[in-house]
């Protein structure tokens, strides 16, 4: 049952934020690769990475290690300058041709 919940959590934590909240600003009339919509993307995941971990266990987030947190930021960052240059290949700076 447990690993149920767990499998359950983690679709709905990438499901809903890459792939509902794009989709329902789409239907809005928002370019869904706008930098508002990325960025209500990605407060979205964290809030649903979060908010149960705040609300349900308290004593955890501070509980967790510095090294662990260092290693989150530098994921999280990576992810979303992925989420950035892969919808704005034109933006890559490696990219651009010199001269």
């Amino acid at each position: 049952m447990v690993d149920f919940l767990v499998v359950a959590a983690v679709i709905i934590a990438v499901v809903v934020p890459f792939v509902v909240v794009p989709e329902v600003a789409q239907r809005l009339g928002y370019n869904p690769q706008s930098a508002r919509v990325r960025t209500i993307v990605w407060l979205t995941f964290l809030a649903i990475l979060f908010v149960p971990a705040v609300v349900l266990a308290p004593g955890f987030l501070p509980g967790v290690s510095a090294a662990d947190w260092l290693l989150f930021l530098v994921a999280v960052v990576v992810a979303i300058l992925y989420d950035y240059y892969r919808l704005n290949p034109d933006r890559v700076p490696w990219g651009r041709r010199s001269g």
